[in-house]
């Protein structure tokens, strides 16, 4: 609050220099509106997308052979010097295969909830309008039902056996109207940075000893990642 408060302060005199001071304003939104909405942003985005990237990078570190396939895969679609570019990236299904891979078996989001806006019957239930559904992410994507192997980061499965994979058994992002409307712009981050990260720098693992995971709102690592970055 007192950041936030702060800055429409400072800009006060000219809003328009301060995106969000502009949104304040030409919007007319209350404060109490704007600490939401700048909270929600990070907690939904900003949190939520580093955290995703920390536990890929996490699981890179632990499967050399995958890291070395991504970067093969990398090498062979950008020129040395060259940025890589969203339009790249449709040729990297391997990379895209990775990021799914580590959402499946580390999400940031351990579940979804969505309340039901009419009776509904789900198997051998029927449920009443209102009736608050949770959707565990987290034990999705670790069911043997849903994955062969579930405990093995295989990103192979998502190029392999697509046709197999039931689409609601993977998650990240919510489903349905209220899906994640930041998916989008959360993935091509990811993915330009993996590639960036990865092309650069060998991601290994310092020491071997799990790292579990906790619930803080999203689920985060239990203690810092043993991880290093090594030049290549």
């Amino acid at each position: 609050k007192s950041c936030i408060d702060h800055r429409l302060e400072k800009y006060s005199q000219q809003p328009s220099a301060d995106f969000l001071c502009d949104i304040y304003h030409r919007n007319q939104l209350s404060k109490k509106e704007l600490y939401a909405a700048v909270t929600e942003l990070q907690l939904g985005a900003v949190e939520t997308t580093a955290n995703s990237l920390m536990w890929i990078l996490y699981n890179l570190s632990r499967n050399p052979q995958v890291q070395q396939k991504l970067l093969e895969e990398i090498q062979s679609v950008l020129p040395e010097n060259q940025m890589p570019r969203a339009e790249d990236l449709k040729n990297m299904p391997y990379l895209k295969a990775c990021l799914k891979e580590s959402m499946r078996l580390t999400p940031s989001v351990p579940f979804t909830t969505r309340t039901l806006d009419k009776a509904t019957v789900l198997g051998e239930y029927a449920l009443p309008k209102g009736t608050v559904l949770m959707l565990n992410t987290k034990v999705l994507g670790s069911s043997e039902d849903n994955f062969e192997d579930a405990s093995q980061f295989r990103p192979e499965r998502w190029l392999q056996e697509k046709k197999k994979i039931n689409p609601f058994a993977h998650l990240p992002f919510g489903i349905g109207k209220r899906m994640c409307i930041g998916r989008r712009l959360a993935e091509l981050q990811l993915h330009l940075a993996l590639c960036w990260i990865v092309r650069k720098y060998d991601i290994v693992a310092t020491d071997n000893e799990p790292v579990e995971m906790l619930h803080l709102g999203i689920l985060m690592p239990s203690r810092e990642l043993p991880i290093a970055f090594r030049q290549r």
